[in-house]
């Protein structure tokens, strides 16, 4: 795919798209169907990258593509010399876990290709999807786009044109990219555009129909490996079925995948080992530069959408109160919605003082990720997160546990944000439960 079909179709370079990269973990995979759908959203992975110098190597360098728009021939020429000096390159001898010996491709020009395009593919466009859907309430109305030419997947081209709301369900599995090297866009449109395009409104969640589908072969077992997968049964007797490994949404899917890294968390059973988990999550960087990006954007358009955004997670020794307190477990997954930040940040905590500046606010999952304390609110089953601001002032952070955020299911959620007065910490419905509070 020419580097100007990019640049000319997502705006290259966009810092959301960067953000998204940069937010992603690492994982490492012999085959790609083990870094499922959903997980790519937020784990790095190149197949047979087994190495972690070698998957930093990579990563490296798809990173700096994205901020500097690096042409695919760039991109090749930076990477190859460093993947051949590690040795990660050509056909090699791979021996398995169980001493299996077997021919694999390891690096070459044609694989970074796809690397590069894939990767920045599938970055631009959840930067889009973003930018969409906090545009929804103007743009509701989502046309996919295919670019019709004669590389154009015919099934791609089936939905060339097709309009559906933006929160319809088909768009979880269509978003594009929809296939290696897919070029498809989604363009976002007002009512009037619709009408004046003469583009029928269509219901999508009519068209899917979940299926399973053959991901590739083991070649350790000879094991078929089947996956879940969707097709979509068009009118006219019309079908599209994403590449398999395709049909999700990389925009949607990195807050699920928080909330699966939640429920995996909760299965450890050592609370030592649990607790430096959790620090290690909360502390990275990259989660804290995503979490920045968004809430500035939301900050700077002032419109309240549905999107959530996580914070990071609930630190054992908490939840483990928390439970005592309410009689169940909490979700142990911090997360906000524009709604609460831009409530947070309203007219009225302005006017008193009580707002916290922009880039505090950007702060927000550094500030529960350490704490000064940890409050319980008795009288409102609140968990209170205390941050300094000046000597006499502190930040309080509410997470009401098990808020029921509009189409998420229950989350410990942050619903407000502002500063108050040292002193006010000391009230006898407040219960310490981690930390110190000053007078």
């Amino acid at each position: 795919m020419p580097t100007a079909d990019l640049r000319l179709a997502f705006d290259m370079p966009p810092a959301d798209a960067v953000a998204y990269f940069r937010a992603k973990g690492f994982e490492i995979s012999d085959n790609w169907w083990e870094v499922w759908q959903r997980s790519h959203a937020k784990a790095f992975t190149v197949a047979k990258a087994m190495r972690m110098d070698v998957l930093e190597t990579i990563r490296k360098e798809v990173d700096a593509a994205l901020v500097n728009g690096l042409t695919p021939k760039q991109f090749v020429d930076n990477l190859a010399p460093q993947l051949q000096a590690k040795g990660w390159w050509g056909k090699q001898t791979w021996v398995d876990e169980a001493g299996t010996a077997r021919n694999v491709q390891l690096g070459s020009a044609y694989r970074l290709r796809n690397i590069y395009r894939n990767n920045l593919q599938t970055a631009y466009m959840s930067g889009r999807y973003q930018r969409q859907l906090a545009n929804a309430k103007d743009r509701p109305y989502w046309m996919y786009v295919a670019v019709m030419d004669g590389q154009t997947r015919p099934a791609h081209a089936n939905l060339n044109g097709k309009a559906f709301r933006y929160n319809d369900p088909i768009w979880q599995y269509i978003y594009p990219p929809n296939g290696w090297g897919c070029r498809c866009r989604i363009r976002a449109l007002t009512a009037k555009q619709l009408e004046r395009m003469g583009l029928q409104l269509e219901n999508g969640s009519s068209y899917i129909e979940e299926i399973t589908a053959e991901a590739g072969v083991d070649t350790r077992t000879g094991e078929v490996i089947q996956v879940d997968h969707v097709r979509l049964n068009l009118p006219g007797g019309k079908t599209m079925t994403p590449d398999v490994g395709w049909a999700y949404n990389p925009g949607a899917a990195a807050f699920g995948t928080d909330q699966a890294v939640a429920k995996k968390l909760a299965t450890v059973e050592s609370i030592e080992l649990k607790t430096q988990l959790v620090q290690s999550l909360n502390n990275s960087e990259l989660r804290q530069a995503q979490f920045a990006s968004w809430a500035s954007k939301a900050l700077d358009m002032r419109r309240a959408g549905n999107s959530v955004q996580a914070l990071g997670f609930m630190q054992p020794s908490i939840q483990q109160v928390v439970a005592t307190r309410l009689g169940r477990q909490p979700t142990a997954l911090l997360a906000i919605g524009e709604k609460q930040l831009l409530h947070a940040d309203s007219a009225k905590h302005i006017a008193q003082g009580k707002a916290l500046s922009k880039p505090e606010y950007m702060q927000l999952p550094r500030m529960l990720a350490n704490p000064e304390a940890v409050i319980w609110d008795k009288a409102h089953n609140n968990l209170l997160y205390i941050y300094p601001s000046s000597e006499n002032s502190k930040i309080k952070i509410v997470i009401n546990t098990g808020w029921k955020q509009k189409k998420q299911q229950p989350l410990d959620t942050v619903i407000n944000a502002y500063k108050i007065e040292a002193y006010h910490l000391l009230e006898s419905n407040y219960e310490v439960l981690e930390g110190t509070v000053g007078s």
